[in-house]
């Protein structure tokens, strides 16, 4: 999840002694509209939405091209004009859904932000990045934020279950009368003979299983949406108005007594929800593949079509839906918000396999190039910030404090880079779905996934926690048996657009 602030004013105020709450930032990328780069933008709640580099900043063309003075203090970071068009012109088409709670867990608030990222939310950091978003004028999306957060925690709107009552109650009213109107009343019923069991009545409503199945289908169709998709995602994401709930159950009543004689079969259970993971969109352009090693040479010039990617590798918790559902082998172990591991080639494919089903959606393991190009976010150093390793950049052996002992952390513990991606470098180990090559010779220059269906040797990418600095290289690869799991090996999803 992004990094919010706490502005909840059911929170209580701090101690007077105690040390001030750092100011979080929230970091999205923005495609700009004048060069086309993908800019890392920096918000909060007391500083105008600006560049998160100096460097992004120092090579904008109109920052470049405006005068400077003594006094500008290097203009504090400030955006570009077409880059602010860009991020309000993203807010404005946003997309917000909410589920409603179940299970006595509050639901999912999902924000789709076209061209920067598809980011899901706790109610509490809904309402965070909506105070973001209201103190710099975007007050639609920080509106739907806020609305999204009440459906997620207590349910559809009052009115919206007031209609949904108002439909069920004059469906019945009508199915009664129909059945009034079509049957004489009945004589009083005869006495059981020997050996019968008495049934006693429950009125006209419960003479017709039928009419009650009918309704209730009609009912929850009449409330359905009007914009939900034919083929709707695992989870049921809207916030829709009162006006088409009562004026289509005021129809349906309306034309029932054409429906009532009828009966329909028992709608089938509901299709079981899960939570779809963090992806975030990379746009597409041309890079410099390679590195070093004899393994990453020749360098390469590759073309990449814009795709989603996996904003954090796959978590536990995650998979354990995919176990759930007895579609995935539980090698879990450890908290939910670990990335898995211990899984192997063959595992991966059926996590995807069963997500792909599960939600509708095409999901993939990334290719090599797509990984690297991802994970160089834009940059042409070793590492996405530099040529030498950083402490605090990595989860990997050594790369922090020399003394701390080697351990997997959870996922989104170090920065995201340049493209809002979490942990492509140390972590864990992650399939990609190409096949081993001992170089890049003849490698595709078009991004698409280089096969050899005679060989099981599949290119894990990232390097892990147990590795030291040099497999977090964003140029790095390595190998292993996809038919083998290993302790450090996870996975993160891809998408075609």
């Amino acid at each position: 999840m992004l990094t919010g602030i706490d502005v909840s004013k059911s929170s209580p105020a701090p101690a007077p002694d105690a040390p001030a709450k750092p100011l979080a930032t929230t970091i999205y990328p923005v495609p700009c509209a004048r060069c086309g780069r993908v800019v890392r933008v920096a918000l909060n709640t007391l500083r105008a939405p600006s560049f998160h580099h100096v460097a992004e900043q120092a090579s904008c063309p109109e920052i470049q091209e405006r005068p400077r003075s003594k006094g500008d203090g290097g203009l504090l970071l400030m955006m570009c004009g077409p880059l602010k068009q860009s991020l309000s012109a993203s807010c404005d088409a946003a997309e917000v859904e909410a589920t409603a709670p179940s299970g006595g867990r509050h639901g999912r608030i999902v924000c789709s932000i076209p061209g920067v990222s598809i980011t899901q939310y706790a109610p509490d950091e809904a309402r965070s990045h909506a105070e973001i978003w209201q103190a710099h004028g975007h007050h639609g999306l920080a509106r739907r934020l806020r609305k999204a957060a009440a459906v997620a925690e207590r349910g559809p709107p009052m009115w919206s279950r007031a209609a949904a009552g108002l439909g069920a109650l004059l469906v019945a009213a009508a199915g009664s009368w129909f059945m009034l109107a079509r049957e004489p009343i009945p004589a009083p019923p005869a006495q059981p003979q020997a050996g019968e069991a008495s049934v006693p009545s429950s009125g006209p409503a419960s003479t017709d299983p039928g009419v009650r199945s009918v309704t209730m289908e009609a009912v929850s169709a009449a409330t359905a949406p009007a914009s939900a998709p034919a083929d709707p995602p695992s989870e049921a994401l809207a916030i829709a108005g009162p006006a088409p709930q009562v004026a289509a159950a005021v129809a349906l009543a309306a034309d029932l007594t054409a429906q009532a004689a009828s009966t329909t079969p028992t709608p089938s259970p509901e299709v079981a929800k899960i939570r779809l993971p963090d992806i975030v969109m990379i746009p597409g352009g041309t890079f410099a593949m390679g590195g070093t090693e004899s393994s990453e040479l020749p360098v390469h010039r590759v073309t990449i079509k814009p795709f989603a990617l996996g904003k954090y590798p796959i978590t536990i918790g995650e998979w354990k839906e995919c176990v759930a559902d007895k579609a995935c082998a539980d090698v879990t172990g450890g908290p939910d918000d670990n990335p898995i591991t211990n899984v192997s080639y063959d595992d991966a494919r059926d996590y995807l396999t069963w997500l792909s089903r599960t939600v509708g959606k095409p999901f993939r393991l990334p290719t090599e190039a797509e990984w690297e190009y991802a994970a160089r976010g834009g940059t042409s150093t070793a590492f996405w910030w530099g040529d030498q390793m950083r402490g605090g950049m990595a989860n990997c052996s050594r790369c922090n404090d020399a003394g701390a002992p080697a351990q997997l952390m959870k996922v989104g513990s170090f920065p995201a880079n340049p493209f809002g991606l979490f942990d492509m470098g140390g972590g864990v180990d992650q399939w990609v779905a190409d096949s081993w090559h001992k170089t890049y010779q003849g490698a595709p220059s078009d991004g698409s996934a280089w096969i050899d269906e005679q060989s099981f040797i599949r290119v894990i990418r990232s390097g892990s926690w147990k590795n030291d600095a040099s497999y977090a290289r964003s140029g790095s690869r390595d190998r292993y048996d996809g038919r083998v799991r290993y302790p450090t090996h996870g996975l993160r999803i891809a998408l075609s657009l």
